[in-house]
């Protein structure tokens, strides 16, 4: 079992004093060092503070506070028991631009300044990934569509993308799809992806997303990520979104 102690930045935040939830379990996945996941985000994850993550190489971890109280855990799935999923067809490149043009959150955004979704953050700060309506498919519920360019600012040492910030791009568009024909207000509660292909600095990616099931408060998203010209499936997620009860109102002013 190894055991850090570490502090998630102000910039990887999702509502702004917290972490973006995609990113928080992708910190679990890079501890754990596994491609598929299932992460459960049991409490928030604060910012500017310090927390604690033990993890068990390939197998498990769990991110405390410092009071030792659970924010989430993790349990890998071996690549051969984890799910097959149903796909849409890929647009092109400039379709998927286009629509990420149309990105609700340009309008009506809970958490303008999310590290992965908020508009309100600049190129090389924010990751900037706009979903937005996407021609019906059968099977495909609430279906969006958005561009994505991983910059440098994310990259691990090797040159390619690092898992947490692949794990974002995972969480934010799927809760875009899931209220986007009803608008409220709701956070990641669980989350079951894998990385198949880590993406490089600068290529080009299209994000799709679509709805599996709706519930009274909480919804269920698929979102994958494609590399834009060879249409290759690069990850994939399944999500499970919830409304709050109780929210902090203040948890969703600028930062």
């Amino acid at each position: 079992m190894k055991i850090y102690n570490t502090v998630l930045s102000k910039r990887f935040c999702g509502p702004p004093k917290t972490g973006n939830g995609g990113f928080t379990a992708g910190l679990l996945v890079e501890a754990v060092g596994t491609d598929a996941a299932e992460i459960r985000l049991l409490n928030p994850t604060p910012v500017e503070t310090s927390i604690i993550i033990e993890s068990e190489k390939g197998l498990r971890g769990t991110i405390f506070n410092d009071s030792k109280k659970a924010l989430a855990t993790l349990k890998s799935i071996p690549d051969e028991d984890f799910p097959e999923y149903n796909l849409p067809v890929v647009p092109d490149l400039d379709d998927a631009k286009k629509m990420s043009v149309l990105y609700a959150g340009f309008t009506t955004h809970p958490f303008p300044t999310c590290f992965v979704c908020g508009p309100k953050r600049e190129v090389n700060d924010g990751m900037r990934i706009f979903v937005g309506p996407a021609p019906e498919q059968i099977g495909f519920d609430n279906l969006l569509v958005g561009h994505w360019l991983p910059d440098e600012t994310i990259a691990s040492q090797n040159g390619f993308i690092r898992d947490a910030a692949i794990w974002g791009a995972l969480d934010c568009p799927g809760g875009f799809s899931a209220v986007s024909d009803d608008p409220r207000l709701i956070v990641l509660s669980k989350i079951c992806g894998r990385i198949i292909e880590r993406p490089k600095v600068g290529e080009n990616c299209i994000v799709m997303t679509w709805r599996l099931k709706r519930m009274t408060r909480a919804f269920k998203v698929m979102t994958a990520i494609f590399e834009s010209e060879s249409i290759r499936l690069l990850a994939i997620a399944a999500a499970l979104c919830l409304a709050p009860r109780n929210w902090d109102s203040a948890n969703q002013e600028g930062m």
